[in-house]
């Protein structure tokens, strides 16, 4: 597959056409379809730039107000990470014209990692675990804002022509905070049954990050076996080998190749008891690197966490606050925020930081002030 694109839809009637101007946009061609939309590669007419455009289609808006409520979401949840293994939107908005909801995305050339192991089989450790942590190095980003996917499987991760892991959308991600419009749905169930977690199978609303670190785990299994750990004939059949109680197949059973660290690392992310799991897609960066498959540098813009003040522990302010860097020398993430409390907060922060230097230097200078006093009345 040479094009990949967020959430493939397919719809009965299409809304665009190719050489029809929308927004901005020259429509060059359709890109993908599903049951909710369409997604256009689409060419910015005055950047000369081509975008991928995903719209909503407008019976589905109209008859299921909960997927325009997702939609909007997605375009708000992604545009609050800059990410280099994260597809950017760049625009959304509603189109009163073609009543549609649209947004504008990274047009992102390369092949799904569905595409990757139907043709390739299985891939080399190496490879496999590359691609799992620029994955998780998302998710521990996505973390920051109380962000759980809910929806990682092969058809969302893209390896672009340059080697490059993108993760194309944030699925049917869960925030806390007032954001998650599905947060209130108890005993529903999101994602896709042969990637989800026991505990997502019963009520997708409660779930946190381990549920991720689950479907993560899921995948590389595949990415090394190039199959699936559990494989029924129907989706029941799959969730019914999820909720029993044995444990995911050994990987090396399937591949000997793969070493024993890598291998029992597969079975800790993929522990149905929760308290076995690796905690968070941070932990299992680290858990990576203590057995040598450290997160490769990666360019993009640096922002330098600072220092917790010295007899303070905790969290630096940015950690504390945006998680700007999921472990102290990682240069891959840059974030932005227009949240003003928490701009209002990093601030206060810095205000109180100068003061405290300004108090400390008034004492130093009285200080030395008594001292000279002192000599000079000797």
């Amino acid at each position: 597959m040479d094009e990949a694109v967020s959430g493939a839809f397919s719809g009965e009637k299409d809304v665009l056409a190719p050489g029809e101007e929308f927004n901005g946009y020259v429509v060059e061609r359709k890109l993908g379809a599903g049951g909710l939309g369409t997604v256009w590669l689409a060419r910015h007419h005055m950047l000369d730039t081509l975008f991928a455009v995903k719209v909503l289609d407008p019976d589905v808006a109209e008859e299921q107000p909960d997927y325009v409520k997702r939609f909007v979401r997605e375009a708000k949840l992604a545009t609050k990470i800059r990410h280099p293994n994260l597809v950017a939107v760049h625009d959304a908005g509603y189109d009163a014209a073609k009543g549609v909801y649209f947004l504008v995305m990274d047009y992102v050339k390369g092949d799904t990692l569905r595409d990757v192991i139907a043709f390739g089989g299985a891939q080399p450790e190496k490879e496999a675990v590359r691609i799992i942590l620029q994955v998780a190095d998302v998710l521990a980003a996505a973390q920051c804002f109380g962000m759980v996917h809910r929806d990682l499987k092969p058809e969302n991760i893209m390896l672009t022509k340059e080697g490059v892991v993108k993760l194309l959308d944030l699925g049917v991600a869960k925030v806390s905070g007032g954001l998650d419009s599905l947060k209130t749905q108890t005993n529903a169930v999101f994602g896709t049954p042969a990637y989800i977690s026991p505990e997502q199978a019963i009520d997708s609303s409660t779930v946190d990050a381990r549920a991720d670190v689950y479907s993560l785990g899921v995948i590389l299994f595949e990415l090394l076996t190039g199959r699936r750990p559990y494989t029924g004939d129907d989706p029941m059949e799959t969730l019914k080998q999820l909720l029993d109680s044995s444990p995911l197949p050994d990987v090396r059973t399937v591949n000997g190749k793969v070493s024993q660290k890598v291998a029992e690392t597969v079975a800790r992310m993929c522990a149905k008891r929760l308290e076995d799991r690796i905690a968070s897609p941070k932990d299992l960066l680290e858990t990576f690197a203590r057995i040598g498959y450290a997160l490769p540098a990666a360019s993009g813009s640096e922002i330098a966490a600072e220092a917790a003040p010295e007899g303070e522990d905790g969290p630096s302010v940015v950690d504390l606050v945006a998680g700007l860097s999921t472990k102290p020398a990682d240069k891959s993430l840059e974030l932005e925020t227009q949240d003003v409390e928490i701009q209002e907060f990093i601030s206060r922060l810095k205000r109180r930081k100068r003061r405290r230097w300004l108090l400390v230097g008034i004492c130093v200078l009285a200080l030395l002030a008594a001292s000279l006093l002192l000599i000079l009345l000797r």
